[in-house]
């Protein structure tokens, strides 16, 4: 309520012959007037007169509700805008259909089926043609090359060209086919990615001779045919980079940079002497471009495992030696590595050895990132056969101190051999290699025990797994890998540890975050003593956990075993900026543990003066005893700064309390509820009244309903300013007449209080700085306010600080409707006008929704000025009302604004203005004096225009 009711009655006497109606706020300033009737309007607004007489059927005056109003900004301002935001609609539709012709031609072009009618036109007209009748699906380019002078005869070079365009026969049959799916590959940022789609056709295809026949699905063939397969290595060029050569317009042929054909003298890219050919068309590869396509989210895909984007394998060059006896494929690949082909033709390396396991699983060292481990594994997968020739025996117990060692080539050689991987020794508390390679830190060794079937989740005596003992010793890459692999994140140890416990302890930033990416991890888990993970992270003064934890939603108010919270722990450790953070997510000061201490008990003892200060600066009672009748005083060290401290704020206490015949309670540290930038307490000196629970806080406007804001980010004016927005060049500055805030983020002095502007503040399509001078609102409260109970008016706010002319205070928020809306609405006391012409309006109602703003009483010499400002949309119908001040404010004063005369045309007939300015025109005896001054004008009409009758009767 603005407004306490008054008990006068000749008020309501005098009013009756007003209609009923409602009270609105406006931003109207000190004496004006409402504006007339909008030129749209044609009839006259609904007023006290009764109907026209000629009428013949009798029609309902529209109610007017008590609105809070503010003058209209210049004419000229909203002419310049409304006739900016035409032009710029215009252009923005003729942007868009450009734009939409545009993707009807390339969706025309790119994704009709298989490209046929224009591609195959376009590359039956290239240089190179395809022939069609070839077994391999290959063609040859015979290009001449002239011989030296010795009189040699001249050589031809064959030029491979693709046969992306071509179809093998058709597989048939379960045994060739058993999975019907898709055999493409798909190189993508050094990884190759396998295809999951069904397979519809039996139809192979390949993009060359050198790469084996593929059945594809109905995606991969269209690729396939638009030339994305890259004849060198087999792999699609679908997302990451690659090099793209374009004969036509049309048409793009990609492949790796690898893969490009090298014809001429030395037959080598090293050597810096060949010929570079596009591998799909034989054209000259030097003009290719270098593009990079990003990989579609939506994508289902699987990782088979990681190469290079501009390297081919092995298996695509066909240079694996082979065994002279015909052995199956699968034997011949685990009896040893596969030889790489050496840097020669075409002068591009293997990805590197591999090998296969017992149990049909490969060892690829390219799995590994670069590193000690990649290295490691190769030399070990390049040696293994030098070793297995040795033919030594191994036993089961010999593989964990291998592991335990790092030895690479042993623990290789064991698991060839077929040794357990699972297996666990009782004399090693039932570890296995796996814990100790994990413990370790030896990725490398991990690989290979999970390759060879080793158990993720197997337990030792204490019930703890590889992935808590990688997490327990920081090794992040081993984390990373196990939990890729599926070991299970949110598993418990004997004690009730979980990983995430074990990662907040020792401040890992980056397993905490990869734990809580997997979505399994229970935040808020409690160990056996009833510690939760932001406790632990809390006691060692983890802060960037505690920040990591907070954001994914750690529950601050859970206790421990003694009833301990995280604030508890954190005054214990003495870390103020952890005991800030769990204040603000809302953990309470007044936590009592079972031993009856409050953090402040806690901060006191251990002598931590920034703890205490905090504490003490958000209201912690410092006479409160503890279950041995301490108090936080009497706990601190006497003559140290803590208890010099105690000591001062508790006279401040008994001295403020000495002088105010009701002591002054604080009821709420935060009715914002953290909402605000600071907090905003609540206080109570009147009577017993408790903090206003009848309505719910919120800090930007809200909408019950829909109302059609263009939020539309393309529709923003914004401005390209590389500075501060300083310059008369900012757009959003002219916008506003010209940037109203000097360099502390105030209103100009010269700003017009009494018919304020338009402000149009930079926004989210604007180019400037987040912090450029033109962001003032958006930035939110940054000034300290109380809310208090006055002796007359209810609730009111006040400063907390010494405010200069021009500063931001706060914003009008609370929920959006409509004018017919508000017309129904039962309580009109928060209702403010976002327009006060006439005819369809919005109003904003803080009666359900609203922040501090909805408090700030009606003073009739007001200090704050509301003020239309425009940020995240430039709708004009929906500004964002903001309180500036309009004068110096000192501490303690309380803030108003002038609620309009349309407010009290209406709340008159009920209550008066109590605001006791010397200036006030709604009060009682202002009203009296009006009354009394309109009868004699109308007794005497004439004595107001005779002075000398006016100064007779003043005799």
């Amino acid at each position: 309520a603005k407004t306490l009711p008054s008990t006068s009655s000749s008020l309501s006497s005098t009013s009756t012959s007003s209609p009923p109606g409602r009270a609105k706020m406006s931003v109207f300033g000190p004496g004006s007037k409402a504006l007339p009737p909008h030129p749209s309007s044609s009839s006259p607004h609904p007023s006290s007169s009764s109907p026209h007489p000629s009428s013949s059927s009798p029609q309902t005056a529209k109610i007017h509700r008590a609105r809070k109003t503010m003058n209209r900004p210049p004419p000229t301002q909203v002419s310049l805008l409304r006739r900016w935001l035409v032009v710029a609609a215009r252009r923005r539709d003729s942007w868009l259909e450009d734009l939409e012709e545009d993707a009807d031609e390339d969706d025309f072009l790119l994704y009709n089926p298989y490209a046929r009618d224009d591609t195959d036109a376009a590359y039956s007209d290239s240089k190179v043609r395809v022939p069609n009748n070839t077994d391999e699906g290959i063609s040859y380019l015979h290009v001449c090359v002239e011989g030296s002078d010795g009189g040699e005869t001249e050589r031809l070079e064959e030029l491979p060209l693709c046969s992306c365009r071509m179809e093998a026969p058709r597989v048939d049959g379960a045994s060739r086919w058993p999975n019907r799916l898709c055999m493409a590959t798909e190189s993508v940022n050094g990884e190759l990615v396998g295809c999951t789609n069904i397979i519809l056709k039996g139809e192979t295809m390949r993009p060359s001779s050198r790469v084996s026949l593929m059945v594809l699905c109905e995606s991969h063939r269209s690729h396939m045919v638009k030339h994305h397969c890259c004849p060198g290595c087999g792999y699609f060029c679908i997302a990451g980079t690659f090099l793209e050569c374009c004969p036509d317009q049309r048409i793009a042929h990609r492949f790796h940079r690898g893969c490009v054909t090298v014809l001429g003298a030395g037959r080598g890219r090293g050597m810096g002497t060949g010929m570079l050919f596009c591998p799909h068309c034989g054209e000259d590869a030097s003009e290719a471009q270098e593009v990079t396509i990003p990989p579609s989210a939506s994508a289902v895909t699987v990782v088979t495992t990681s190469a290079s984007s501009t390297t081919t394998p092995a298996r695509m060059r066909g240079v694996v030696k082979k065994d002279p006896e015909q052995q199956p494929p699968q034997a011949a690949v685990a009896a040893g590595p596969v030889n790489a082909a050496p840097p020669g033709e075409g002068g591009v390396d293997s990805v590197g050895p591999s090998l296969c396991l017992p149990n049909g699983k490969p060892i690829c060292p390219s799995a590994l990132p670069p590193g000690p481990s990649r290295a490691a594994l190769q030399k070990a997968i390049l040696t293994q056969d030098t070793e297995r020739r040795k033919k030594l025996r191994f036993h089961p117990r010999q593989l964990y101190p291998a592991a335990k060692q790092g030895e690479v080539q042993r623990v290789l050689l064991m698991l060839m051999e077929g040794i357990d991987p699972a297996y666990q020794a009782e004399s090693q508390n039932r570890r296995c290699a796996l814990h100790v390679a994990a413990q370790r830190g030896l990725l490398e060794v991990c690989y290979m025990l999970v390759q060879a079937g080793a158990k993720l989740d197997v337990q030792d005596k204490s019930m703890r797994t590889p992935l808590l003992e990688a997490i327990v010793n920081n090794h992040v890459e081993v984390t990373r890998y196990l939990v890729q692999s599926g070991a299970c994140v949110y598993h418990t140890e004997e004690d009730g540890y979980t990983g995430l416990h074990h990662a907040a302890k020792l401040g890992s930033l980056d397993i905490v975050t990869l734990l809580l990416e997997t979505g399994q991890v229970d935040i808020n888990a409690q160990d056996s003593g009833g510690w939760t993970s932001i406790i632990w992270a809390a006691e060692h003064k983890h802060i960037n956990v505690i920040r990591a934890l907070l954001n994914r939603g750690a529950d601050v108010t859970l206790k421990d075993k003694e009833m301990n919270v995280c604030l508890h722990w954190a005054s214990f450790a003495g870390c103020v900026e952890i005991a800030e953070m769990v204040l603000n997510a809302g953990c309470q000061l007044s936590s009592v543990n079972m031993h009856g201490d409050t953090p402040l008990h806690i901060a006191s003892r251990e002598g931590f003066l920034e703890c205490v200060t905090l504490f003490l600066s958000r209201g912690a009672d410092i006479d409160i005893m503890n279950r041995e009748g301490d108090t936080p005083l009497s706990l601190a060290r006497s003559d140290s700064p803590v208890w010099v401290s105690l000591q001062i704020n508790r006279k401040l206490r008994r001295g403020i309390a000495n002088r105010m015949l009701r002591t002054e309670k604080i009821i709420s540290s935060d009715v914002a509820q953290g909402y605000e930038n600071v907090p905003i307490p609540c206080v109570n000196a009147v009577d017993d009244e408790g903090c206003p629970s009848d309505y719910k806080y919120v800090s930007e406007n809200c909408e019950t309903s829909a109302m059609n804001i263009d939020r539309n980010i393309t529709h923003l004016q914004h401005c390209s300013c590389t500075d501060d927005c300083s310059s008369s060049n900012c757009l959003c500055g002219q916008l506003s007449i010209r940037c109203w805030y000097d360099k502390d983020h105030r209103l100009l002095q010269e700003f017009n209080k009494i018919e304020p502007p338009l402000i149009f503040e930079c926004n989210l399509a604007c180019s400037c700085y987040r912090t450029c001078k033109n962001r003032v609102v958006q930035a939110g409260i940054k000034v300290r306010l109380q809310l208090y109970r006055t002796e007359k008016m209810g609730w009111g706010v006040r400063a907390l600080q010494d405010i200069p002319q021009g500063s931001f205070i706060c914003e009008y928020v609370g929920e959006l409707i409509s004018d017919a809306e508000a017309d129904v609405r039962e309580d009109d006391s928060y209702l403010f006008d976002l327009d006060n012409k006439d005819g369809e309006v919005y109003c904003i109602d803080a009666r359900y929704y609203g922040n501090i703003s909805r408090f700030i009483n009606h003073l009739c010499d007001p200090n704050i000025i509301p003020v239309r400002v425009f940020m995240l949309h430039q709708d004009l119908r929906f500004p964002r009302i903001a309180f500036f001040s309009s004068r110096d404010i000192l501490t303690g004063q309380e803030l108003g604004f002038d609620y309009g005369d349309r407010f009290w045309d209406i709340k008159s007939k009920y209550f008066t203005c109590q605001c006791g300015s010397e200036k006030c025109k709604h009060s009682a005896e202002a009203i009296a004096l009006e009354q009394s001054r309109l009868a004699r004008l109308e007794a005497c009409p004439e004595s107001e225009t005779d002075p000398g009758l006016a100064m007779l009767g003043n005799s």
